[in-house]
């Protein structure tokens, strides 16, 4: 069986002949189909060319890396003999299952039979030997029949999958193509937009850095004014804490001063208060004495009612000390008071002189002690009142008595002997000693109550003063709480300028650096253009050289030997193998698949290195076809080269945009993106910085190079769409091969099955 699908078992027969056509076209559909995507990339590079050239580098390579693999995934030998071994196989499967069939029905028949047959001969099982082995090269010839059979049957389902699938692709490619025209043309028209948008984009950013320059000067000296503001204020707190610092210092050795002149007042005062008390006790002694004298010559009776008065004199006598002492105590109040007055009046001009704030504080404080010594003079001016209507009557009182004693007394040295008489004024004395007695103890009373409100008066000043000085050390405390916040402030301002320096230092070196790029770029790219224009030059030279040569050559169709010495020369030329290896997918037409498909044929030729050396023609073509295969390699060479131009214009001219548009975007977002727009800055600046300028000067130079660019675009564009125009020609001749190599696919099984089908 393998002999008639595989030529290394044995002879090709005659199905092996019917089936050429179909492996030939088997073998060859791998490389068909690399051709039809080889040529459906092209298109997608042409199309998506037009796109930005920032992409444009990034889909050539992948389309290449792409058409690498394609070319590299082609099937090898191992293919098709696995599938033939697969359908051969399959064949064999069907073709014995049958033929199971076959022998089990004859093995029934065969059962059947009666065994009395068997029985009259003397040998059965040696005559049923050969009937059972007569058939089998007639099995074995049906097995083969019917496994080529189911190969056929096969093969042409395979084949009709195959074509469909090949319908199916190429309507899809038909459907693809169309969609890449109209892609072509939704790119072309964003192209324009895109260009207007960088066109927009470009003033936009324009106005957008005079903005910003114009923005940062302003904002620059508002940040000196400030400083230098704040440096005033900060001096001004200095010396403002410093003479707060001394005035605090005076007021507390002041306060210091007076606290031990009050102690020492009060100190004073308590010892001459003891030493008066002495002397009044001696004195009352003494008077006591010299009235119990008089009394002790008096009568015996009257000594009592003396000493009664004697008493009641001395209590008169103790009030009008504690009148006195009253009245001492009050100007010393009053001394205080006024001292206080003015050391109030003293810390009110200080505390107006440092914050306005206490203000209120200090006039509610001057209102309540002027109140208090408004109050306190008023029970003063009540008690002494008191006190003096008090004492006048005690005086007339005092008076009264002792007229009516010494009447009395003349009465009674008058009338010793009536003494029986007095003993009724002797009550009514005792009585009046007894209320005397009453009011020393309500005088006694308002004493106590007297010292006890001076006590709460001076324990009040005392907290009154220990008030003012904890008040005074918080606001001494909140001042150098304000005095440390101005300092931060005044750090943190001078952290803000010295990073706004930085920033603008850091920005000027950036503008230095884009400006040496731009420089260094724009020297590259002119070397690059020197370079291109006379490469182009030197290769328009030999242009026309050749084409002056290949004119003069069709017109003379004799000379040979010429037209080959020029077709080795170019290929051996070093421009030649320059142009070969820089070659890029764009330049792959459908006439140089044609071309090495001839040349295929064409046994190889051994070239010699001089260009002199003229190689062997064969003999099996004749000088028309070696005429027009000449003309055919002269024209795609021609094609070759010019699209090996183009496309280098273009991978230079979409690399030029590629790098200006990343930077231009890269000074963009530097400049522009990050920062936010003021719109109430003054429109009449009219000063620039350093930056400004350089910024300025680093924008001139883009609308050159953006002029200069977009006739690139326009000139990129043409050759692109005549680039696709012929692309647009080679898509419908490839069409039409495919549509011709599908009819001969489809042709071709008829006149194969026909001879399977005899056989």
């Amino acid at each position: 069986m393998s002999q008639y699908f595989y030529p290394q078992h044995g002879k090709a027969t005659t199905p092996l002949g019917s089936c050429g056509k179909f492996k030939e076209v088997y073998t060859e559909r791998p490389n068909a189909m690399c051709v039809l995507v080889a040529i459906v990339l092209i298109c997608c590079v042409s199309v998506v060319s037009l796109s930005l050239p920032a992409q444009l580098c990034s889909q050539l390579e992948q389309l290449e890396l792409e058409n690498r693999q394609l070319k590299e995934g082609v099937p090898g030998a191992a293919g098709p003999h696995v599938d033939g071994e697969l359908l051969r196989l399959q064949a064999e499967n069907t073709a014995l299952q049958k033929n199971m069939a076959a022998l089990q029905e004859r093995y029934g028949k065969e059962a059947v039979r009666p065994s009395a047959v068997s029985e009259g001969q003397g040998d059965p099982p040696g005559d049923v030997l050969p009937i059972s082995l007569s058939p089998m090269p007639l099995a074995e010839v049906e097995l083969k029949w019917e496994m080529e059979r189911e190969e056929k049957k096969l093969l042409w389902e395979q084949l009709q999958g195959l074509e469909s699938s090949k319908q199916a692709e190429t309507s899809r490619l038909q459907e693809e193509l169309a969609k890449l025209s109209e892609k072509l043309k939704k790119k072309q028209e964003s192209f324009c937009r895109l260009q207007t948008e960088k066109e927009t984009l470009f003033n936009d950013s324009r106005n957008k850095i005079e903005e910003l320059q114009q923005r940062k000067e302003a904002d620059l000296k508002a940040q000196l004014a400030r400083t230098q503001k704040l440096q005033q204020e900060l001096e001004a707190a200095n010396q403002s804490l410093a003479e707060l610092r001394d005035q605090r210092q005076g007021e507390r050795l002041e306060h210091a001063a007076a606290l031990r002149a009050l102690q020492d007042q009060i100190q004073t005062a308590k010892t001459q208060e003891l030493n008066m008390l002495r002397e009044q006790n001696t004195e009352l002694a003494a008077e006591l004495k010299h009235r119990q004298a008089d009394y002790e010559e008096l009568m015996g009776q009257k000594d009592d009612l003396n000493s009664q008065l004697q008493e009641s004199l001395r209590a008169n006598s103790r009030l009008l000390e504690q009148l006195q002492e009253m009245g001492q105590e009050k100007e010393q109040l009053i001394q205080d008071l006024q001292e206080a007055r003015k050391s109030a009046e003293k810390r009110k001009v200080m505390l107006d002189e440092l914050a306005m704030e206490t203000l209120q504080e200090k006039s509610q404080h001057k209102e309540e002690l002027g109140a208090v010594r408004l109050r306190h003079e008023k029970e003063m001016l009540g008690v002494r009142a008191r006190y003096e209507r008090e004492l006048r009557e005690l005086h007339e009182d005092k008076k009264r008595q002792e007229e009516e004693l010494r009447g009395q007394i003349r009465e009674e040295k008058a009338r010793t002997r009536e003494l029986e008489n007095l003993q009724h004024t002797v009550e009514e004395l005792q009585a009046q000693v007894h209320s005397m007695d009453g009011a020393k103890g309500w005088f006694e009373r308002r004493l106590k109550e007297a010292e006890e409100s001076l006590l709460q008066q001076e324990q009040e000043q005392e907290e009154t003063l220990k008030q003012c000085r904890e008040q005074h050390a918080a606001e001494l405390k909140g001042k150098e709480e304000e005095l440390q916040n101005v300092r931060d402030q005044l750090q943190q301002a001078q952290e803000e300028r010295d990073g706004h320096v930085k920033t603008i230092s850091n920005l000027k070196q950036e503008v230095k650096d884009t400006v040496d790029g731009q420089r260094i770029l724009e020297k590259k790219g002119s070397a690059v253009l020197k370079d291109l224009k006379r490469q182009l030059h030197l290769e328009r030279k030999r242009a026309d050289k050749l084409q002056e040569r290949l004119q003069e050559i069709l017109t003379n169709s004799k000379s040979r030997t010429g037209l080959e010495e020029l077709v080795l020369s170019e290929m051996n030329s070093p421009s030649r193998t320059q142009t070969g290896d820089s070659s890029s997918v764009s330049s792959f037409s459908y006439r140089e698949i044609l071309k090495e498909k001839e040349s295929s044929a064409i046994p190889a030729r051994s070239l010699s290195s001089s260009p002199q050396a003229q190689p062997p023609r064969p003999a099996e073509l004749s000088d028309e076809e070696v005429a027009e295969l000449f003309q055919r390699l002269a024209e795609t060479q021609q094609e070759k080269w010019m699209l090996e131009e183009k496309v280098k214009h273009l991978e230079v001219s979409s690399a030029s945009m590629a790098e200006d548009l990343c930077r231009k975007s890269a000074i963009i977002e530097t400049y522009v993106m990050d920062s936010r727009i003021d719109v109430s800055v003054a429109a009449g600046h009219t000063d620039r910085s350093g930056l400004g300028s350089v910024l300025r000067d680093l924008v001139k130079p883009g609308d050159e190079n953006l002029r200069e660019m977009n006739k690139k675009l326009q000139n990129m564009l043409e050759e692109q769409l005549t680039k696709n125009m012929h692309l647009h020609k080679d898509m419908e001749v490839l069409s039409q091969e495919i549509v011709r190599l599908s009819k001969e696919c489809v042709g071709s099984p008829d006149p194969d099955l026909e001879p399977g089908e005899a056989n």
